[in-house]
């Protein structure tokens, strides 16, 4: 069904077209008004099924689910804004190519007005030859102007658009990157659950996931975008560097030979040409990648010997769970 609407909304556009011209851009600024209708639907369903979520997670008796789900929920909102921002830049590249458009219909009228003054030439040429001649003349200059403006304007409209899209693209790149290596991170915080009991387990990762959260909020809001600006080149080629001629310099004396053979009776130590020391730059990439790594889990069964293991244990059994309580409630952790 979706398939058949695309067909039918293609050919409509198409038929649109025929008396007007201009098909391919049409069918263009029709593609990129889908895309953006489509990018809104995508928003739209992705934050729905985060809404749900958090929703579901609301009415878990599990904390660690919870907390988890509502961190996730502001990454969702942060991913969101960024979606719409995103969305903007479609609309200002559709707008583009709207007023690229606009240029070539006035093009149009243009050559629909030179070719109503052939007609007329034709028509009062025994009459006003001379002034149809000078009427062509002035009309086939002000087609010239506006056909270099034209395409000047095309060049320029078409660059700028794509560097912003281009730029937003990569915009939006990073910023997922960055939402999402937070969510990963914060993902990493829930408690393993295998082989063990659910009364001993503990959410420690409050803390850490509002940090994680935060730092990406920053990150994101922080953001700065490359700003480029339409400089034309330059179209002067400079003449390459004279080739280094070797032998110039006596490597014994670091003197030229000529003033070698000038100063034949006066002798002088040789000189040591020594060589400067050329530090290498490193250029580090505009948004570095931010590394996100899980937290450690030790197994304590298979570091420990036996002897100790014992003991350990005895240790526990004798203190009892205060001391785990009291050492959780200060590391502020809670029982799920």
């Amino acid at each position: 069904m979706d398939r058949a609407s695309k067909v039918l909304r293609r050919s409509s556009v198409r038929l649109r077209s025929l008396g007007a011209g201009h098909s391919d851009l049409n069918m263009v600024i029709s593609e990129l008004k889908d895309l953006r209708h489509a990018t809104k639907a995508f928003m739209s369903a992705q934050n729905s099924a985060s809404q749900d979520m958090v929703k579901w997670a609301t009415c878990d008796e599990n904390r660690a689910i919870q907390d988890i789900m509502s961190q996730l929920g502001e990454l969702n909102n942060m991913w969101t804004d960024v979606q719409k921002d995103f969305i903007e830049h479609l609309k200002t590249f559709k707008n583009h190519f709207e007023l690229i458009l606009e240029g070539e219909k006035q093009f149009d009228i243009a050559q629909n007005q030179l070719a109503s003054c052939e007609l007329n030439e034709q028509r009062i040429r025994k009459e006003l030859k001379r002034a149809s001649k000078v009427w062509k003349f002035c009309i086939t200059v002000v087609l010239v102007e506006l056909s270099h403006k034209n395409e000047a304007i095309k060049v320029v409209r078409l660059k700028e658009g794509l560097l912003k899209l281009s730029e937003a693209y990569v915009e939006l790149a990073n910023k997922c990157a960055i939402i999402f290596e937070a969510q990963r991170e914060v993902s990493h915080y829930l408690p393993d659950v295998h082989s063990r009991d659910m009364n001993e387990l503990k959410y420690t990762g409050s803390g850490a996931c509002k940090q994680a959260v935060a730092k990406a909020r920053d990150r994101v809001q922080l953001y700065k975008r490359h700003n480029y600006r339409l400089v034309p080149s330059s179209s002067i080629i400079e003449d390459p560097p004279p080739p280094y001629t070797p032998g110039f310099y006596n490597p014994a004396t670091g003197r030229p030979y000529n003033e070698a053979t000038d100063n034949c009776l006066n002798i002088q130590p040789p000189v040591i040409q020594r060589q400067r020391a050329v530090a290498t730059v490193t250029i580090s990439p505009s948004c570095p990648p931010y590394p996100s790594p899980s937290p450690p889990h030790y197994n304590i069964s298979t570091s420990i010997a036996p002897g100790a293991r014992q003991s350990n244990e005895v240790y526990r059994s004798g203190s009892g769970n205060n001391y785990e309580d009291e050492l959780s409630g200060a590391m502020g952790a809670s029982r799920i």
